[in-house]
């Protein structure tokens, strides 16, 4: 029942609660009620939970793809972002329609690096539950280019090697395959690595396993 319900929620697409809408958010408690009947109740036949687990997966699907594709019907299932300031002004109305209180508004406001109502521009509350800060341009952190700095873009990490086993995902995407890998962390065995990862450009970072006393 446990492989059921992760398989599930892998349909569903999404990886946590905070980024579920009202409706997958339904869905995911109908799951859990349905996933404790057999486990409650041993007599409770497996099979009678299965069935109406595949239709509601099933429905949640065809009704994300409908989302996907009708402007109307995302509207209706949908949350929409709520504007909690708007150019500088408080939405009082918004804040008493969200319940939102004065005291959760600047606890957001100076998780975002501002310590007054009067430093933001717009404050979005969206469907997610959580909060978007504008500060207003005076208040906002120097950026690359607002110094017009001409600096080379950053590359990510690919991850070659995790606890001493290769990742394949890694190697492909960098055009590398095993053997030349295993050859090029020598005099070191892939059993001694914790990490290794490589950018597109060659530059690598190893981190070698502490030997244990």
């Amino acid at each position: 029942m446990y492989a059921v319900i992760i398989c599930s929620m892998k349909l569903m697409g999404k990886r946590q609660l905070g980024q579920m809408q009202i409706s997958e958010f339904v869905t995911a408690m109908i799951l859990s009620e349905l996933a404790a009947l057999p486990i409650s109740d041993k007599s409770f036949p497996i099979l009678y939970c299965l069935v109406p687990l595949i239709l509601i997966i099933s429905f949640e699907v065809i009704m994300s793809y409908i989302t996907l594709k009708s402007e109307n019907a995302r509207s209706f299932l949908e949350s929409t972002p709520t504007l909690l300031i708007d150019k500088g002004v408080l939405n009082q109305k918004a804040l008493c329609e969200t319940r939102i209180t004065i005291n959760e508004l600047m606890v957001e406001l100076r998780i975002a690096g501002l310590s007054s109502i009067s430093e933001a521009e717009y404050v979005f509350l969206e469907p997610n539950g959580k909060f978007s800060v504008i500060p207003k341009a005076q208040f906002r952190q120097l950026t690359v280019s607002d110094l017009s700095l001409n600096l080379p873009e950053t590359e990510p990490d690919v991850t070659l090697i995790s606890d001493g086993t290769i990742v394949t995902v890694g190697l492909e995407y960098l055009g590398k395959d095993k053997k030349q890998l295993i050859k090029s962390i020598k005099p070191h065995a892939l059993s001694d690595i914790l990490l290794l990862s490589e950018t597109a450009s060659g530059k690598r970072t190893m981190i070698i396993k502490e030997k244990r006393s």
